[in-house]
């Protein structure tokens, strides 16, 4: 079975803010939370497969400074 993240875990498994992954949910290829119940919960594997792709190819790490403009 796939571990299920709170938002809080998330926060702590990545070493953010709650500001980051706010930034960081605003991009596309980020995983979509899986609802239940009304609350939301991000799939580990599905995170650490983006995390893997992200140290992969460092021109898209740019998730902490981004504006959105």
């Amino acid at each position: 079975m796939n571990a299920l993240l709170r938002q809080r875990d998330l926060m702590e498994f990545m070493n953010i803010s709650r500001a980051t992954l706010w930034r960081i949910q605003r991009h596309k290829d980020f995983p979509k939370p899986v609802i239940i119940l009304g609350c939301k919960r991000w799939r580990r594997e599905d995170v650490e497969i983006w995390l893997e792709a992200k140290k992969e190819d460092p021109k898209k790490n740019d998730f902490a400074c981004s504006t959105g403009n």
